[in-house]
């Protein structure tokens, strides 16, 4: 299942963000697992598309970390590297 994740900036905007996993997981797990061939079965499947669509049916803003791995709020111009900030999420949590 690709990795969708939901970002609430400060001001309020909601946002939902797909972010390969190679760019989370990558540095702390890459001699087992072939990330960047999880990544492309997910997008292959549609998964990528289907968080797209679970951001639209939730009136998220749709953020596709392939694409950046930064974000500017589109209301209040604050900005975060999103990698970084779920890297640190996810990785705390296990």
């Amino acid at each position: 299942m690709a990795l969708g994740l939901s970002y609430r900036c400060g001001c309020g905007v909601n946002y939902k963000v797909y972010m390969p996993k190679r760019k989370i997981f990558g540095e702390i797990v890459n001699r087992v697992v072939d990330w960047q061939a999880v990544d492309a079965r997910e997008e292959a499947d549609g998964e990528v598309e289907e968080v797209q669509r679970l951001a639209e049916v939730s009136h998220c803003s749709f953020i596709d970390g392939r694409v950046t791995e930064r974000l500017t709020c589109s209301d209040c111009t604050s900005e975060i590297d999103l990698t970084e900030y779920f890297r640190t999420r996810m990785i705390s949590a296990v």
